[in-house]
């Protein structure tokens, strides 16, 4: 997934560049000027602020964003800022960064610690000031991010190779025919020769004006490529080193694409913007396709943030993870016809970015999960859409959410940011068993701890190999040796 973090989206649109040292524009965010007089700040003096800690806040106002603290390596960030005060002792905890606003007004984001669980997480009180005032406030949650107890590099997950493209950040990957075709926001497609996969070989690439890619698809001897803004790019592969990428379709629109899926002739698209829909597109002929419908989720509300993110089609069914609206599954067997795809039920509850889906002894089985705080991975049992039954859940690490995942025969693979490439067993319907993994983040790498999003971010499965893209090591191929 490529959206941003709640709390970059809302608190730091107001941002601008530079520094504040007015301690005169600080007062109601000073340490000072916040109440934690039932705090048990005795507990803090065992806090060791070292590494890189994952925070969740959650304002007064109800907005919630994960973000990240960087003690160290390389300089102290709050929330991706640079630190300007950082008070420890064996009775506080507190954090500042001071930053000019667009308009010159003076920032300073605060975090005030409460009590310590722990050396490595801290609970308190955040506060946004502008100008002095206090202008926001809520209580986060901070976390070390280390590894696993016990855990080595890898288990039954090999490493084949890795390699980051020339520029530009990893956003998906897709392959076929021994080629990896690798996606890199505004600096467009990376295209690898993957026939030797401990050895990918850049054979060409192509950046596309004005456009950011997000995500990719490809069906036989096209690709599909999602943007951030201008709807979708359509690739020939007849010669699969250097496609023909000239066709466009909904570009016309402003439509961002997170999330494809095909069965048949049909292409489905999830456009969180501008109008939060699917936009359904009969792809007979790949190079020009046509618009069938788009269509917005029966009781799903773009203004609750209910937007679709991940897709899924099996038999004549689609699948769609809408946020805070839930998994979604849609009869689709006759929209050619009728235009008219029907919402046959969807399962509520935790939100919900991500998803696969497949029959797993028959049962039609759907994993999904999110890259929220706290998040888990659940299975639901989706035979009778009308009354979804949930069959198990795997409760995730908060500090290390879910990008994506894929499945391959009884095999999940999911992304799981800093705790790298997880491999789950899931022939037998109910709670997945942990059948590998390969720990891809680690906080002395460079570059770490500029967001709560780190680590691996998603996961293609093909021809018998795991391609995955990790935001500061790029492309990485693994194969799971069970």
């Amino acid at each position: 997934m490529n959206r941003l973090p709640l709390l970059a989206a809302t608190v730091f649109l107001a941002v601008g560049c530079g520094n504040s040292n007015d301690n005169d524009n600080k007062a109601e965010c000073q340490v000072e000027a916040i109440d934690l007089s039932g705090c048990d700040r005795s507990t803090l003096s065992v806090v060791q602020p070292e590494g890189i800690w994952n925070t969740n806040v959650v304002f007064e106002d109800g907005v919630v964003g994960p973000s990240s603290i960087r003690f160290s390596p390389g300089d102290p960030l709050l929330i991706g800022l640079s630190m300007t005060t950082k008070q420890i002792t064996p009775d506080s905890f507190y954090l500042a960064s001071d930053v000019a606003a667009a308009d010159g007004s003076a920032l300073r984001y605060a975090f005030a610690g409460c009590k310590a669980t722990g050396p490595g997480q801290v609970l308190g009180v955040v506060r946004v000031c502008v100008n002095g005032a206090n202008s926001r406030q809520g209580t986060f949650t901070a976390t070390r991010v280390e590894r696993r107890a016990g855990e080595a590099v890898a288990d039954h997950v090999e490493l084949l190779s890795e390699v980051v493209p020339p520029k530009g950040r990893v956003t998906g990957v897709v392959a076929a025919g021994g080629y990896a075709y690798v996606m890199a926001r505004e600096e467009g497609l990376f295209i690898y020769d993957v026939k030797d996969p401990a050895h990918p070989t850049l054979v060409s690439q192509q950046r596309y004006d004005d456009e950011a890619l997000t995500t990719g698809l490809i069906s036989g001897t096209t690709l599909y490529l999602g943007t951030y803004a201008k709807g979708l790019r359509i690739c020939d592969l007849t010669n699969p080193a250097v496609p023909d990428c000239t066709k466009t379709v909904l570009a016309d629109v402003t439509v961002r694409v997170d999330g494809l899926a095909k069965e048949g002739n049909l292409l489905y698209v999830a456009s969180p913007k501008p109008r939060s829909d699917i936009i359904v597109l009969d792809v007979t002929q790949p190079s020009a396709p046509t618009l069938v419908v788009r269509y917005t989720v029966e009781g799903s509300s773009a203004s609750l943030g209910e937007y679709p993110y991940g897709l899924a089609v099996q038999d004549s069914r689609l699948y769609v993870s809408n946020w805070s609206y839930g998994v979604s599954v849609t009869d689709v067997a006759n929209v050619q016809a009728t235009k008219a795809p029907k919402l046959l039920g969807r399962f509520g509850g935790a939100s919900t970015s991500a998803l696969a889906v497949g029959k797993i002894g028959g049962v039609s089985t759907v994993f999904e999960g999110s890259d929220a705080w706290g998040s888990s991975l659940l299975v639901l049992d989706a035979s009778h859409p009308e009354a979804i039954v949930q069959r198990g859940e795997l409760t995730l690490r908060p500090e290390a959410s879910l990008g994506g995942m894929a499945l391959s025969g009884t095999m999940l693979y999911v992304a799981n940011y800093q705790d790298g490439l997880r491999v789950y067993d899931v022939s037998t319907l109910g709670t997945p068993k942990p059948a590998g993994y390969f720990n891809t983040w680690s906080e002395a790498d460079p570059d770490r701890g500029l967001a709560y999003l780190e680590g691996l971010q998603g996961v293609h499965v093909a021809e018998g190999l795991v391609y995955g893209w990790e935001t500061t090591r790029g492309l990485m191929i693994f194969r799971h040796t069970p």
